[in-house]
């Protein structure tokens, strides 16, 4: 009788042993392999869970690429604008020296020179009157504050 009962125990274990790799995922990997079947589709539920997933993860990346194109599109409207302005302005200016030029081409020479030299001691006289103007007014603006602080007291 006893060997009857090692062989059951035996017998038990063994069978749980079988019934355990058997339904381990290796063996079912293995065996579903061995007879070529297909890999089990996902539930519904799942696949549509990560589909959804897939579609709001590319949404928010295609969010974010509009964004940048319309900052780009922005910057670039604005420096557009800018090179505009100072086109303007440069053709403005360019206009003003044509002019300028074209006066000075018709003026003779000797008139330049003549006019450079009269122009040249009144220059000099006029900063000369500068200097002395703010000279006294450095001097009269103390004394009347010196007159003031005196009176005052």
């Amino acid at each position: 009788m006893g060997l009857e009962i090692l062989a059951s125990v035996i017998g038990a274990v063994a069978s749980l042993l079988a019934g355990g790799v058997a339904s381990s995922q290796f063996f079912r990997e293995l065996l579903r392999i061995l007879l070529k079947r297909k890999e089990p589709e996902k539930p519904y539920s799942e696949r549509l869970a990560e589909l959804t997933n897939n579609l709001s993860k590319a949404s928010r990346e295609v969010d974010a690429v509009l964004v940048e194109l319309a900052r780009v599109a922005r910057d670039r409207a604005k420096a557009v604008q800018q090179l505009e302005t100072d086109l303007a302005t440069m053709e403005g200016r360019e206009k003003e020296l044509k002019e300028r030029i074209q006066a000075l081409e018709k003026t003779p020479l000797a008139v330049a020179e003549h006019f450079a030299k009269l122009v040249a001691p009144g220059e000099r006289r006029s900063a000369m009157r500068d200097y002395l103007l703010f000279g006294a007014g450095v001097v009269v603006s103390t004394a009347i504050g010196i007159a003031i602080q005196v009176f005052v007291r």
